[in-house]
């Protein structure tokens, strides 16, 4: 996986975003009948977004989508390196350029590049297509079809339309950026830092640098106005460390980014330069208290979806600033990437603006089935190109492997723990954990993992309408949770729906009022305990879910509608939270 893209005086971006053509393949045949060439069809469609949206007859369309677009790269760029980038389609995709096969990835929510330089007709149109087959499988990340295994059937997930067995809309289609990106021959493929804090006010920071071929010449690391200097012999790597006096450290009031710049030279010319944005910040647990830069802090915050109306789960620079400038008129401070690695650009605003992110994979549901040794193959390919793409980004403060699966069963105990080993074995700088959804005495992952992570919706699936019995449950569960393991405890999720609009005296499901009362009375159950570190509500905002008899069109537990106005209980949890605040 590469470094994100950036353009400076050698590298450079050029972005394919826009309109493409588009195909239906329902038989799933396209490449049998030559659509690698040239797709049959003059339709246009959107990228990035989702392609169920855009027109009608694609809203159910679960098979595999075919894109096509030209482009004339300039043979100013002849020398160079150049890699054809997707920033991520869901689900599975194949990429052709110029009728040449030059990669294929699994997964809906990581970006992948291939190499094309040597397929490039220089100065004229040279013709892109990607095939994205979104068929809903049972191996499948997140997994569908596995209706008669799945241990949670309250949300109806039996028998809905589409068959998926996760409580969020499968969207298809190239949903992030697409770019060609120009390289020198040389360059600089991978950065990986380490921040740490010395009598709290020396930052140091441990780097390493990968190069994508041997070099031999003189590697340059700048931050601020201190520099290291290197010289590499045929080397492929090196490794140092940069400290810093007086150091300005990552936090949510002042999220500091120091510029880090590598630079390569040779022969006194510089041939690649890298600059990449850290925040200098540890994270630590001391006993159920959660550090950050040394001091505790409490996770406020959400569980969100990319979901907008047309763009389904398309990349927008506004959709971000607005779902995280509601988290900030909220008062929240936190947030967790549910159910799925979010973009680059998402987790970059975020950096910026001081929020601070658990990222989680896109394994939602595993059951048992799921436990074998090809699937935990697959799921330690995808921690690897989660962590990869992610490790050095200050906001992502803790990794979650796994969101609501069967951990019940004897096979779920050595496979969580073999994702957790591999995950630590990557980053050993961050807490991991995974997200229970039923009784934890009967769980036989958790005991792996750094804090254990809980959703509940006593008082919504179970106790409907009765609001004292489930705070009362509430209670009793987090202390049963954390004598059983000993560390500490979040609760992940926990909320009502509401239809905006819709008003009780007294409150009732589904009225504006129940879910303020829910949502505040149990925010208060949990804060009150001296040993958990965060409660994220469900969910920021409205999402699209598939069809069943429980979902108007809409998962409507949302602080606010889909369209990003507030409910009633976005209100009443903003009072609370800007009082913590102060």
């Amino acid at each position: 996986m590469m470094l994100y893209p950036q353009t400076n005086q050698i590298r450079s971006e050029i972005s394919l975003d826009g309109f493409w053509k588009f195909a239906k393949d329902e038989d799933n045949q396209g490449e049998t009948m030559g659509f690698q060439y040239s797709i049959p069809s003059d339709r246009e469609i959107a990228v990035p977004a989702s392609w169920n949206e855009q027109h009608q007859d694609l809203v159910h369309f679960f098979h595999t989508g075919w894109y096509e677009k030209e482009v004339i790269i300039p043979h100013l760029y002849k020398n160079h390196q150049i890699m054809l980038r997707v920033g991520g389609a869901n689900y599975y995709s194949r990429v052709w350029f110029n009728g040449n096969l030059v990669g294929e990835h699994e997964g809906g929510h990581l970006p992948f590049s291939f190499d094309i330089t040597d397929f490039i007709d220089w100065d004229v149109p040279n013709k892109v297509i990607i095939s994205v087959d979104v068929r809903i499988k049972p191996d499948s990340l997140p997994a569908g079809e596995v209706e008669s295994e799945h241990i949670i059937q309250k949300n109806g997930f039996k028998g809905q339309f589409p068959r998926n067995y996760y409580d969020f809309f499968p969207y298809g289609g190239i949903n992030r950026p697409v770019s060609l990106v120009v390289l020198p021959k040389t360059h600089i493929e991978d950065v990986t830092v380490v921040t740490d804090i010395i009598d709290d006010s020396v930052g140091m920071v441990d780097f390493n640098v990968t190069l994508n071929q041997p070099f031999t010449g003189s590697v340059s690391v700048m931050i601020e106005n201190k520099v290291e200097e290197f010289f590499l012999n045929n080397q492929l790597s090196l490794n140092g460390r940069l400290t810093i006096k007086d150091a300005k450290f990552w936090s949510m009031d002042n999220p500091h980014l120091y510029p880090l710049t590598i630079a390569l030279s040779q022969n006194g010319e510089k041939i690649d330069q890298y600059t990449l944005k850290i925040g200098i910040r540890t994270i630590a647990f001391d006993g159920d208290k959660l550090l950050l830069n040394g001091e505790p802090i409490f996770l406020r915050g959400v569980g969100l979806h990319e979901d907008f109306a047309v763009l389904g789960k398309g990349m927008h620079p506004a959709i971000i600033v607005k779902d995280l400038n509601l988290l900030d008129w909220l008062g929240g401070n936190s947030l967790r990437t549910s159910h799925y690695p979010y973009s680059d650009e998402f987790l970059n605003y975020a950096d910026e603006n001081g929020i601070l992110v658990i990222g989680e994979t896109p394994f939602v549901g595993f059951v048992e089935s799921h436990y074998n040794s090809t699937m935990e193959e697959k799921a330690h390919r995808v921690i690897s190109e989660m962590i990869q793409r992610d490790k050095n980004h200050p906001s992502i403060i803790a990794w979650s492997l796994a969101n609501e699966g069967n951990t019940f069963v004897p096979k779920a105990d050595g496979f969580y723990k073999s994702l957790y080993d591999h995950a630590k074995s990557l980053d050993q700088s961050r807490p991991i954990t995974i997200v229970n959804c039923l009784d934890v005495e009967g769980d036989v992952a958790l005991k792996h993992f750094d804090f254990v992570c809980i959703n509940r919706y006593y008082g919504w699936y179970t106790q409907p309408g009765l609001l004292d019995e489930a705070c009362e449950i509430l209670n009793n569960q987090l202390d049963l949770c954390h004598e059983l393991f000993g560390k500490p405890v979040m609760v992940t999720e926990f909320g009502a729906d509401a239809v905006a609009g819709m008003h009780m005296d007294p409150p009732e499901l589904f009225s504006e009022e129940y879910q303020a009362e829910m949502i505040t009375r149990q925010y208060q159950i949990i804060r009150s305990k001296s040993y958990t570190i965060g409660a994220h509500i469900w969910v920021l905002s409205d999402f699209k879910t598939s069809q069943n008899a429980k979902r108007v069109i809409l998962n409507r537990k949302g602080l606010f509608t889909r369209e990003r106005q507030p409910k009633l209980a976005a209100h009443e949890i903003k009072k609370v939270w800007k009082l913590e605040e102060k």
